[in-house]
């Protein structure tokens, strides 16, 4: 399998970290680099990551990848304590708050760097970071199994933690899932870097 990403990407570490725990044998081509990107764009018309290439077959986008994973490798999945239940509504909504929230994060991040004021645009997309932040403190967890929720959540937080983007100190729960999610070894190996 022929994983397109970057290292820094909290998208594509969902990826790599579910990868390794099905043992399955990942090259990683790194996006950030003249002939990965040249890469990406061969491969994918979104030119977004992540996208992985596997029997001939191009998956873009992390949701449909690990749709895919789960699909093809539940049974080792499961086993390494991952349950990734397409079907679980509450588990999805979660998701979709999680990636909403580092969506506008990594918008705002990258405005700014590009030297955007964090005013209009830009500002609410750290009002809407922040807001689904305060929304998710108050009802996600970590636990086991890892649901897509929780895997989200954490990739979400380290990388928000690793860009230093947004206070997280007002978020109680959500410093105490990041230290949980931290010991559990989870995304050992993967972290943004």
């Amino acid at each position: 399998m022929k994983l397109f990403g970057t290292p820094t990407s909290p998208y594509t570490r969902k990826i790599r970290i579910l990868a390794a725990a099905a043992k399955l044998e990942v090259e990683m081509v790194d996006t950030r680099t003249d002939a990965g990107a040249a890469a990406l764009s061969a491969a994918s018309p979104l030119g977004k990551v992540p996208v992985i290439e596997v029997d001939a077959a191009v998956i873009p986008d992390s949701a449909v990848i690990i749709a895919w994973l789960w699909a093809r490798h539940g049974e080792a999945l499961r086993a390494a304590g991952f349950r990734l239940d397409p079907v679980d509504i509450d588990d999805r909504v979660l998701t979709a708050v999680v990636d909403g929230a580092l969506d506008a994060a990594i918008n705002r991040f990258y405005l700014r760097r590009d030297g955007f004021d964090d005013r209009g645009y830009v500002g609410r997309q750290g009002d809407r970071a922040l807001a689904a932040l305060a929304w998710l403190d108050a009802r996600i967890s970590f636990g086991r199994p890892i649901t897509g929720a929780r895997l989200a959540m954490g990739c979400a937080l380290d990388w928000m933690v690793f860009r230093q983007v947004l206070d997280l100190t007002r978020y109680g729960n959500l410093i105490a899932f990041r230290d949980e999610w931290t010991a559990s070894g989870v995304g050992a190996g993967t972290a943004p870097a």
